[in-house]
C-alpha cells in the first residue's frame, strides 16, 4: 500500500487575511493555534477530503518564497524517508521536527523537479481518531509538475509506492493519475496527478484542488474576495469533470474542481 497524502498547507505573509479569505470562500473551519505554534490555522477535516493548515510566513523563516501551496505525505519514519529521497535525487529542506508530543512530527523535501513537499509522521495516539469534519468544500486532489513527468513518476513510485495510471489527454499530453490511498488519519488520503510542465505554464509548484458544486459561482466569489481568476470553467478531456483556476489573496494558484 502506498503512502497517502493526508494534509495540505497554504502559506502567505498575511495569515489573518489568508484565513479570512478561505473561511469566507469555502466556509472552512479554521482553528488558530497560539503564538507558540506560529498562529498556525488548522483547517478541520472535511467530509470527502483531507484537513490542512494555513501558515503565516515571516521574514525570519528560512524560505525561498513567502507564499506557497503544498501537501504532506504520511510516513512511519521521517528520517528513513528523507534518506531514500536523497538516494533518488531529492534533497532535504527541513529535517524531522516535532510539532507537539500528541500532534506528530514533520519534515520537508525537494523532489528532482524542485517541488517542495512535506512529510508527516502521525503519533500512535492519533491513529484511527477522526478529527472534526464538516460539509464544506473538500480538498480532493493534489498535483505535481515537472519538465520530465516520467522521471517524477519513477521518483514517487520508488519512494512512496504510489500506484499511477498514465492517461492520454490528447494533444500529446499524458496525465499520470495517482490513485487514492487509505490511511489511518482522517479516513482516506486523496489522489492526485503528475503532469509534464509545458512552455507557457506557470512556474513549477505543487497544487491542490477543491471540489465544489458550481465552478462559476465559487470563481466569482474568489474574485469578489480579492482573488484573481486565472482560468474560467473548462471541461477536462476524457469526461473527468471540469476545472477553474484562481490566485488567492497571497498569490497562490488554486484549482476548483467539479465532478462529472
Amino acid at each position: 500500500m502506498g503512502n497517502p497524502v493526508i494534509h495540505f498547507e497554504i502559506g502567505g505573509p498575511d495569515g489573518p487575511a489568508l484565513r479570512q479569505f478561505y473561511t469566507d470562500l469555502f466556509g472552512w473551519d479554521v482553528q488558530v493555534q497560539g503564538p507558540e505554534m506560529g498562529n498556525y490555522g488548522v483547517v478541520m477535516w472535511t467530509e470527502g477530503g483531507i484537513g490542512g493548515g494555513i501558515m503565516e510566513t515571516t521574514e525570519e523563516m528560512d524560505m525561498p518564497v513567502r507564499n506557497y501551496v503544498t501537501f504532506y505525505i504520511e510516513v512511519d519514519d521521517l528520517q528513513a524517508a528523507l534518506d531514500r529521497i536523497s538516494e533518488n535525487g531529492g534533497s532535504t529542506i527541513m529535517p524531522p521536527t516535532e510539532i507537539a508530543p500528541e500532534v506528530g512530527s514533520v519534515a520537508m523535501f525537494m523532489d528532482p523537479a524542485h517541488n517542495a513537499i512535506g512529510l508527516y509522521s502521525v503519533p500512535p495516539a492519533m491513529e484511527g481518531d477522526l478529527p472534526p469534519k464538516s460539509d464544506a468544500p473538500p480538498v480532493v486532489h493534489f498535483e505535481l509538475g515537472g519538465s520530465d513527468a516520467a522521471a517524477l513518476e519513477d521518483f514517487y513510485t520508488k519512494i512512496f509506492d504510489w500506484k499511477i495510471n498514465a492517461m492520454d489527454m490528447g494533444g500529446g499530453m499524458t496525465y499520470r493519475l495517482v490513485q487514492q490511498e487509505p490511511d489511518n488519519y482522517g479516513g482516506n488520503g486523496i489522489g492526485g496527478g503528475i503532469f509534464e510542465h509545458m512552455e507557457g505554464m506557470p512556474p513549477n509548484a505543487p497544487g491542490i484542488a477543491v471540489e465544489v458544486n458550481d465552478l462559476q459561482a465559487y470563481l466569482d466569489k474568489a474574485v469578489s474576495l480579492g482573488g484573481t481568476a486565472l482560468m474560467q470553467p473548462n471541461e477536462i478531456p476524457g469526461g473527468f469533470g471540469s476545472l477553474a483556476i484562481f490566485n488567492d489573496v497571497a498569490g497562490n494558484r488554486m484549482s476548483l474542481f467539479k465532478s462529472p
